[in-house]
Parts: structure tokens; sequence; C-alpha cells
């Protein structure tokens, strides 16, 4: 009885300082957990559960080497063999650190205690099979196969380990035992002649594919099986006349065709004196009604692919669209093709599309704004601008962000909105710091108004230091010197955007050298007190004619002066 007593008020206590040293080691407390676990361990040197949990808190914390981890973990299993935990978390450790041959006694062991744990055995099989142990993994997809049933990929896996060993008969068997099992289903047949071709059993295999021919004709497998069989075996006539009889069935899926028209691409790149007949293909099958667009696109990609020209992949784009009206690769390819061609009409029909099926897509709404701006749909332009930053997601790119306000900060300007241009263009700059278009546009604006030209001044250097020759970033510079009155140093920056040594049909014939960049240049030159150069330079721009002077050049010729 002072026994028994004494075994009891043990195990009492063993159970508090266990239940403690739980408690501390799930509030965080590592060091106090140890510490009653290693209590723990004084009253029941054999405790599994205290073993292991050591075991996994040496491993997790690293305070003691791995292999101190691994062997507490490792007597766990020893001192209660029957605990799965235990045997799947060694085995887990050793799988993680690739020692697939520690793990194995582990897995095997619990798969034992779990003999529905097909998962398992699966892992096993995996290890037998890439370490060559072709009979033992046989072995382990058998007692896979008690557990879940006969299926394709189990004989298939037996199959190739019967042959890796150059087991044929017990190859073949595995699959005929397969077909046997499932004696309705026929594509199972398929796979067992498709394999026999393989090997090199020709006559084999076609003997069964006729015997599936003579129960299901129209079997898809089988046809694309004997296909490859034709194929393999130099039979052209037959592989041609197959192929096509699939290609052209009016009741054809589009994946199949697809598929067939993929292999016969293939073969066109191989061989350039077939490309004719699968163009002729192509057209013929793009006559039948379309339930997709996968042909559309298929011929687009080889189109592209043989650099048949944008015209004639951008018309099967349209079809594309006629069918999928938001598919994407089509609204992009579109988008591309006609943004180049300044055909703004095109791009906003194209953008559209792209908004009401692709709202999430921000440059879609950046592309119908421009499109809009350009077209002098001001007010329109600016709610589409709106509508898209009030819906932009976090993926948004910054850039396509900054974009949009600085678009946005030159709609609300033209439209006479100062304040709300100013704010869009600071919001453009939260997101990109060097939006150089936005900095220039912000500049000039400011210049114009005559305010902050100190900020004006330093955004627009930073512009012509990011592109020196650029002659609309030099004018703004040159400008915002002019208002503050730097007359000297505006002068020497406008001769870059007006070049005083080129003659008057020189200077008319400089790309972008706009009406009003010449304008500033006479103004400027009116202000360092050479009037002739500055007369020379106000007739020269409105000999532009390009309708951006402002309406008192003319007044300012007459004059002879510069007129704010």
């Amino acid at each position: 009885m002072l026994l028994l007593g004494g075994t009891l008020f043990a195990q009492t206590r063993f159970d508090y300082f266990y239940l403690e040293a739980e408690k501390n080691r799930l509030a965080g407390d590592y060091a106090s957990a140890k510490e009653l676990y290693q209590h723990c361990l004084d009253i029941n040197p054999n405790a599994a559960e205290t073993v292991y949990n050591l075991g996994l808190m040496t491993l997790f914390l690293r305070q003691d080497s791995v292999e101190m981890g691994i062997n507490m973990l490792k007597k766990a299993c020893e001192l209660d063999s029957c605990n799965p935990w235990y045997q799947e978390t060694l085995a887990t450790i050793y799988l993680n650190a690739r020692k697939t041959n520690a793990a194995i006694p582990y897995l095997e062991k619990l798969a034992k205690l779990q003999t529905n744990r097909t998962d398992v055995l699966s892992q096993l099989a995996s290890i037998y099979r890439d370490d060559g142990h072709s009979d033992k993994a046989i072995e382990v997809f058998n007692r896979i196969e008690m557990q879940e049933g006969k299926s394709v990929q189990l004989s298939m896996e037996k199959f190739n380990l019967y042959m890796s060993k150059e087991e044929e008969d017990s190859a073949f068997h595995e699959l005929q035992s397969l077909c046997d099992e499932f004696p309705h289903d026929l594509n199972y047949r398929v796979v067992m002649a498709n394999q026999y071709q393989m090997a090199g059993y020709l006559e084999k295999a076609m003997e069964i594919y006729n015997e599936v021919r003579q129960k299901d004709a129209h079997n898809l497998n089988l046809l694309l099986a004997m296909m490859t069989y034709y194929r393999s075996t130099e039979d052209n006539e037959h592989f041609v006349q197959l192929r096509d009889s699939l290609l052209f069935d009016e009741g054809g899926s589009s994946d199949l065709r697809v598929t067939l028209m993929k292999d016969y691409i293939d073969e066109a790149i191989q061989d350039t004196l077939k490309r004719d007949g699968m163009l002729h293909a192509f057209d013929s099958l793009l006559s039948l009604p379309q339930k997709d667009a996968q042909l559309l696109m298929l011929k687009a990609a080889y189109l592209t692919y043989i650099k048949a020209g944008d015209d004639k992949v951008t018309e099967l784009m349209k079809r594309v669209l006629d069918i999928e009206p938001g598919n994407q690769m089509a609204l992009w390819h579109l988008l591309q093709y006609y943004a180049p061609k300044n055909n703004m009409v095109a791009v906003e029909d194209i953008c559209r599309k792209g908004v009401n099926y692709h709202p999430e897509e921000l440059a879609y709404a950046y592309y119908l704004g421009v499109s809009l701006f350009q077209q002098d749909k001001l007010k329109e332009a600016a709610e589409v601008f709106q509508q898209g930053l009030r819906t932009k997601t976090e993926e948004a790119r910054p850039a396509l962000v900054s974009d949009m306000y600085a678009v946005l900060g030159d709609l609300y300007y033209q439209e006479k909105k100062p304040l709300e241009a100013f704010a869009a263009y600071d919001s453009a700059l939260v997101y990109v710091d060097d939006n150089i278009s936005c900095l220039n546009n912000y500049a000039y604006y400011l210049s114009l108004r005559n305010e902050q030209l100190d900020k004006a001044e330093e955004m627009s250097y930073r512009t012509i230091k990011a592109e020196p020759d650029n002659i609309t970033y030099l004018d703004t510079y040159a400008w915002i010197l002019f208002m503050k009155e730097d007359y000297t140093n505006a002068r020497i920056y406008v001769d870059r955007v007006v070049k005083p040594n080129l003659s008057d049909e020189e200077l008319l014939k400089v790309e972008n050298l706009q009406g009003n960049l010449i304008e500033h240049a006479g103004d400027i030159y009116a202000e360092c007190g050479s009037i002739d150069t500055a007369l020379r330079y106000w007739n020269l721009a409105l000999l532009k004619k390009d309708g951006t002077c402002t309406p008192l050049v003319k007044k300012k010729i007459k004059k002879k002066k510069y007129i704010k």
C-alpha cells in the first residue's frame, strides 16, 4: 500500500509540474517551461510526452545541438512506439532535411499505426522508387491499391517500375488487370495499346486499337493515339487523313482543333513547304462558326511568329473581340496598334471595353482618359480619371497612378481650376517624385500665374537635368527665369530652344518647335534689349500657324516691344 501510495503521489506531482510546464510553453516562457520539463524527468525519466516536448523545444529554440533534439525525439518514439504523432514529427524532420533513408522506419511505423493514411504510403513509395528499390515501391503501391482501389495512376506507376526491372510480362499484366477491373471503359485499353506501341510491339498495339475502334469508332483518345501510331510508323497518308477528319469535324471541340493545329504549326515551322497548307486549314476552320476565340488567337500567334505584319494580326484580334469582348490579349494588342497611330476614336472604343470588363486594370482608365482628352472631351476625360483613381487598388503601379494625377492636373488647369490642378500635381509627385512631365507642367503653370517662382524653378531645373536636350523643358526653365527678371540667364537657356545660328527656314522645320516657344524667345530677347531679334522671332512664331501663340503677339510686333 505504501508503494502504491508513493506511485500515486509521484504521478500527481508529475502531472502538476507537466501542466505547469505546458502553460509556460504556451505562454512563450520557454526558459521556465524547460526547467519544469526537466523536473518532470527527474520524477519520471521515461515520460515520453516530456521527452518529446523537450526535443521539440530544443530544435525550435536552437539552444543546443540539432542532434540532441533529434535524439530526444527518437527516444520519445521508443518510449511510446504506438504514438503516431511522434513518428510523423520525426519523419517530417528527416524529410525536410532530405534524409529520406532515416525517415523510412518512422513512415513505415506510422503507416501501420494509421492504416488509412495513403498519403504516408505515397511518400514511402516515392522514396523507394527514387532510391531504386523497385520491389519495395511496388509492394507499397499495392498497399495503396488495397485502400483506394485500382487507378490509372497506380497501375502506370507499377507498370513503369516493372519495365525498369525489365519484367515486361508483369508490366503488361498490370495494365491488363486494370482493363479487367474496368471492362466498360475503353480508354484503359487505349492506354495499354499506347504502352505496347512505345515498347515497340506495333502489331499488338494495332490489334487493340482495332478492337476498341469496333466498339467505339469515335473514341477521341483512340483517334489521337492512332495519329501518334501513324506518325511513329511514318504512315503519313493515314496520319493526314485522320488528322483532317478530326480537324474538320463540325461537331469537334475547339480544344481538339487547337491541339491539332498546334501540332500542324510545329510541322510548318520545321518544314516551310507545309506553311501554305496550314494557313489554308486555318482559313477553312475559321470560316466555320466559332464557339470561342481559341483558333483566332492561335492563328494570330502564328502570324506574329512568322512576322506576317501587324495589320493581319489586328484583323484577327478584332474578330476575337467580336466573340470575347473582354479578351485581354486582344485588347492590349489593339491598344498598342492604334495608340501610336494617334487613332483616339479606336483607342476610346477599346478602352471602354477594357474598363467595363477589367475595371481593376487601371491602364484602361488611363488610356481612355487620354483619348478623351485628345478629342477635347475634357469634362468626360476628367470624370474617367477621377473614377479610375477612386477605384485603384494597392496593386496599381505607382508610375501609372502618378501619370493619371498629372494628366488630371492638366485637365483641371485647362478648365481654369488652378487650385485643383496644383493639388493633383502634388498627388502625382507623392507617387513618383521625379515624374518629369508633371514637374514641367506644374512649374510652367506656376510661372504663368507668377506664383511660387522659386519652387517652379527648382522643379523645372530637375527636368532639364533629366533631359538636357528637351526643348519644351528648356523653354519652361527659360520662361521661369524670365518671370524672375533674370533675363541674361533666360536668354542663355532659350538659345538652346531657338538656336540663333539657324536660318528662318531651318527654324520653321525644327521638330516640336511650336510657335509659343519661338514667341517666348522673342519676349526674352525684347527684355534683353535686342528688339530686332525679338521681332524676327515673333514673326516666325506667327508663320508656324499652329495656334499656340498668345493673342498679343501681333500687338508686340506692331508696338515693337514686349507686352505682358
